[in-house]
């Protein structure tokens, strides 16, 4: 059985790094992922040595940051933190080096596989860090679990940064600060217009969703699917509270009254 962890992610860093490493940790913890970061958890009057080992500890995934700043002066301490994590009997743990800049791997760091994160392909290194931090049952891709129709299994949590597959319908919510997206994916999400950020994930649909539409209130959806069902929504949870069954063949539009 996998350990239990209070915190999914460590962030190690270079304090000269700490403009781009919270950025990183905000956008992990809007995705759902419970990150521990320095600045977040050490408050003034706390031991320091002790905060940060405690951290550890308590978490599943070390993330190093590693630049030129982390490479340097900072790099004996950082590299003490990452023993217990790159232990291979350890399966519970991982340790995945986070590359900031061009600096060279240091040392054993070489025999590591690293994700770019100044990669061209900025929303693929994210999505590859997001799933990394992840626990995996979290990560699954929907089609991966059988689904009964009269109790739809469901995950709240993001599996990556957007649809990994085309969209097909979107629909705002009636204040305009939400819309709703239905995918290729057989997946909806969830997305603050203000901020582009996908809150949530709806999961349940075994084939594309063709069609998607908010109720006048926005606190449910409804959503039509190539597997020949709509299903009915809580907006607020993700929650798939009803599946209507009775087509034999692709649902291709929907609406509310």
């Amino acid at each position: 059985m996998e350990a239990s962890f209070k915190y999914d992610v460590f962030l190690s860093h270079s304090s000269k790094d700490k403009g781009v490493v919270r950025e990183i940790a905000t956008r992990l913890k809007a995705d759902g992922v419970k990150v521990w970061l320095d600045e977040w958890e050490i408050q003034p009057g706390d031991n320091i040595p002790h905060k940060i080992e405690e951290g550890l500890e308590q978490s599943r995934v070390l993330v190093l940051c590693m630049s030129a700043q982390a490479l340097g002066s900072d790099w004996a301490r950082l590299e003490s933190y990452t023993f217990r994590f790159k232990d291979p009997l350890n399966h519970s743990r991982r340790f995945i080096p986070l590359k900031l800049d061009d600096a060279p791997a240091k040392g054993s760091l070489a025999q590591f596989q690293y994700i770019d994160w100044i990669s061209p392909e900025p929303q693929k290194a994210y999505g590859q860090l997001l799933v990394a931090c992840k626990p995996y049952e979290e990560t699954r891709l929907p089609n991966s679990v059988p689904l009964n129709h009269s109790e739809p299994t469901l995950t709240s949590k993001a599996l990556s940064l957007g649809h990994t597959g085309s969209v097909f319908s979107v629909a705002f919510s009636a204040d305009g600060t939400r819309a709703i997206s239905g995918s290729h994916d057989a997946t909806l999400r969830l997305w603050d217009i203000e901020t582009g950020q996908s809150l949530r994930v709806m999961e349940g649909h075994t084939a594309r969703v063709w069609s998607v539409a908010f109720s006048a209130d926005g606190t449910r959806a409804i959503s039509g699917s190539d597997d020949a069902t709509l299903r009915l929504w809580d907006v607020e949870t993700g929650q798939s509270l009803r599946v209507m069954e009775g087509h034999t063949a692709s649902v291709l539009s929907v609406a509310f009254s």
